[in-house]
């Protein structure tokens, strides 16, 4: 819909080079910027590499790079994008719900998530929005396919539609959630909701000693990427940690032995933080780390 030759990737784990990976998939010319992992993207990087590639029609951002527990400065970022005129295509899966994202006041052209991870619906409905300009872009995008097609999808919203049979369950799941997030005081009730709960794992998870593989500062709000101790394997804590009764997460791609990750989406009571902390201490002395 937004491209029709070239665009860049902006790359900083395993989700951003999965985007690079379905826009070659659909026949597009695929610039990447790379960081290393556990670093975030920054402005001034960015700022450069437009200017180096003037011919792109459009940036790929991954908001939240779950795969590192990492939140990129996306209103920053924005700014670099609308700067050298733009679209801006914004993966906000693990972000979306989470913390705050200012669709229209940052210029995003295309902002998308899903059901199944801050809003705790189960998975199977996409949500996101497309601005005026991105619209204006499907009008001469070629080779869109019919499914995902903007045009199709704004022609059925105009009559109230769906082009074809949606997910009823999970719509009006979401729309549950949403209306308990309104009762209990809105979106910022729900960031500060998710933004405590983060806190008290990190906290916790400092005071058993282990440190964060994002930089500091940059820390994702709704997954904590670990660093596993010298000499233990974070797939080890992992499989202990199921044994106890806890469904963390693996690490992802090269980090998956050296790191393990927390999630902090959907609904978890403090309690449950707090008997998760206590589990990964006991797990972590059982591997041979002296807590």
């Amino acid at each position: 819909n937004c491209v029709n030759k070239k665009m860049l990737c902006c790359i900083c784990g395993s989700f951003g080079k999965r985007y690079a990976e379905v826009a070659t998939a659909n026949g597009k010319q695929v610039e990447t910027l790379k960081v290393p992992l556990g670093e975030p993207m920054l402005p001034d990087l960015l700022d450069q590499k437009l200017s180096e590639i003037p011919d792109v029609e459009a940036v790929s951002i991954t908001h939240n790079e779950t795969s590192v527990g990492l939140l990129n400065p996306l209103a920053k970022l924005a700014e670099v994008v609308k700067s050298h005129g733009k679209l801006l295509l914004v993966d906000a899966v693990s972000s979306m719900g989470g913390t705050e994202i200012k669709v229209d006041r940052w210029g995003l052209d295309v902002c998308f998530s899903s059901s199944q991870k801050c809003f705790g619906v189960p998975p199977g409905l996409g949500v996101g929005s497309v601005s005026a300009d991105a619209l204006k872009k499907s009008e001469t995008a070629e080779n869109k396919g019919w499914y995902f097609d903007f045009k199709v999808w704004e022609k059925h919203q105009k009559k109230k539609g769906t082009p074809m049979t949606s997910v009823i369950p999970q719509i009006a799941g979401l729309n549950t959630i949403l209306g308990m997030i309104e009762e209990k005081g809105g979106k910022e009730w729900f960031f500060d909701l998710y933004a405590e709960r983060n806190r008290r794992i990190r906290e916790g998870v400092q005071k058993l000693g282990l440190t964060m593989f994002p930089k500091s500062g940059y820390e994702s709000p709704t997954v904590n990427c670990v660093n596993a101790p010298a000499d233990v394997d974070g797939v080890a804590v992992y499989e202990r940690m199921r044994e106890e009764g806890f469904e963390l997460a693996k690490g992802y791609g090269s980090v998956q032995n050296a790191t393990f990750r927390i999630g902090n989406m959907g609904y978890i009571e403090s309690e449950t933080i707090d008997s998760m902390l206590d589990a990964l201490g006991k797990v972590l002395v059982d591997l041979g780390w002296k807590v």
